[in-house]
């Protein structure tokens, strides 16, 4: 017990100051990320070009926002409204915001924040400077946003923006410290309402935990982010935590086969086998004796692997899981996001200790769209969704009911798309006065 905080004190001691020259590596390198970065834009759209065609409203869009906010009829105060037990403060704003626009555009607007936001967490790594191989650097948002995002809700959904907001959450705090004051109170800002935006930001204490230990220069920044993390997590439901399961084998035995099936192997070998642990195991040894000496290379790579175990201990140490007693996609997304970037980071680390590997990136690249194409084929729900293609008539009509003043008129209609357990359900005039005509009418989605 000495000799470990003997040496934790002087890891601590010694750290080194977190620099990535990131400005000299984007003026070096911006035409080829802004060209990675229309091009991605370009296949996301292109591989799910129904869904985008055909702007839907799906899973939580529906109650949790559309029908909640729909007819401007809700209070700036309802942002705070936490119908799963956690606050979603951006969601519920860009909701609440959104629903004071023409109610046949919402969806498209669902759309198109998703897909911005969901762009711009996939482009914030390959921007920090961590990644100096052009192959890679070119490659690396492709597979990140195309493997990475493991659903296409990313993209198309307000509610699947609580995992998006905490990657890109995440990782903004890879950047190197701003260079003024105000830069750096601003960015806190935008950082904290990050974290009262989804409960995986509770991983942000972690990180910041391992980052003051490993490096100099973001200690009063992450210290008081952390404050902001311990203050969201006491908020949150006493339901939805649930520690006991620390201490249940059976919880222990998932965590694992999760773990190495479904976020080291990304889950293209089946199910979890003694051989596959040994495999990893030994990639990790073996990636330890080629990095002994590269202490940056070391310290970045615990840091991504505490990100992807603690994401996994805030799923099965949650209500969560217990809930489904599935490990569904989104629940996948983030350990599985940072142990893509964990490999480029190691690919792009190998090629760095000799001049001549530096065009091996070009193998690497291949080998990520080989896998890209892959996991796509073998996960359809990543890139395709059935449309909603009568949607668009039921907005219309509940536009046009908008237009016939029927609470001027002492009527009102309560208009209903579909039977789905999430559908849209929206009122129209004097819906709730036991003495109005009330008309209720059901399209049916096909």
């Amino acid at each position: 017990m000495k000799n470990a905080s003997a040496w934790l004190i002087e890891l601590f001691r010694t750290r080194e100051t977190y620099t990535l020259q990131r400005q000299s590596v984007w003026k070096e390198n911006r035409w080829l990320i802004l060209a990675s970065f229309i091009c991605l834009i370009l296949v996301i759209v292109a591989r799910s070009w129904p869904n985008y065609v055909t702007p839907g409203l799906y899973v939580e869009d529906n109650s949790h926002y559309f029908n909640h906010f729909y007819g401007s009829t809700r209070g700036l105060q309802d942002i705070l409204h936490t119908p799963n037990g956690y606050h979603n403060i951006l969601n519920n704003l860009l909701a609440f915001l959104i629903a004071k626009m023409d109610v046949r555009l919402q969806p498209a607007v669902y759309l198109g924040l998703a897909t911005v936001f969901a762009v711009m967490a996939v482009m914030i790594l390959p921007c920090t400077g961590l990644l100096r191989n052009k192959y890679i650097l070119f490659i690396a948002p492709f597979l990140l946003g195309l493997s990475g995002l493991n659903h296409i809700f990313y993209y198309i959904t307000l509610t699947y923006q609580i995992y998006v907001f905490v990657i890109l959450l995440i990782c903004l705090l890879f950047w190197e410290p701003l260079k003024t004051n105000r830069a750096n109170i601003l960015l806190f800002a935008l950082l904290s309402l990050l974290v009262w935006s989804g409960p995986y930001s509770v991983l942000v204490a972690p990180f910041s935990l391992c980052f003051i230990l490993f490096f100099r220069g973001k200690t009063a920044f992450l210290t008081a982010l952390t404050v902001v993390v311990v203050l969201y997590t006491l908020s949150v439901s006493n339901n939805m935590i649930l520690l006991r399961n620390l201490w249940k084998p059976a919880i222990h035995e998932v965590w694992l086969g999760t773990l190495v099936a479904k976020v080291f192997m990304m889950g293209l070998g089946g199910a979890f086998t003694v051989k596959k642990l040994m495999l990893c195991l030994g990639f990790f040894l073996g990636l330890l004796a080629i990095f002994r000496r590269d202490s940056f290379y070391l310290k970045i790579a615990c840091l991504l692997l505490v990100l992807i175990n603690s994401s996994l201990a805030a799923l099965f140490l949650s209500k969560k899981y217990m809930i489904s007693l599935r490990v569904l996609p989104c629940y996948l997304v983030i350990a599985q996001f940072f142990w893509l970037f964990f490999l480029l980071f190691t690919a792009d680390r190998l090629l760095a200790l000799r001049k001549g590997l530096y065009h091996g990136g070009l193998v690497v690249a291949l080998l990520a769209v080989l896998f890209i194409y892959r996991d796509d084929t073998l996960h359809p729900y990543k890139w395709s969704f059935p449309t909603m293609p009568k949607l668009a008539e039921f907005l219309q009509l509940v536009h046009d009911s908008e237009q016939l003043d029927l609470a001027g008129q002492h009527k009102g209609r309560i208009l209903q798309f579909g039977h789905k357990s999430f559908r849209p359900v929206v009122r129209v005039g004097k819906t709730d006065d036991p003495n109005a005509a009330v008309e209720q009418i059901v399209m049916e989605e096909q």
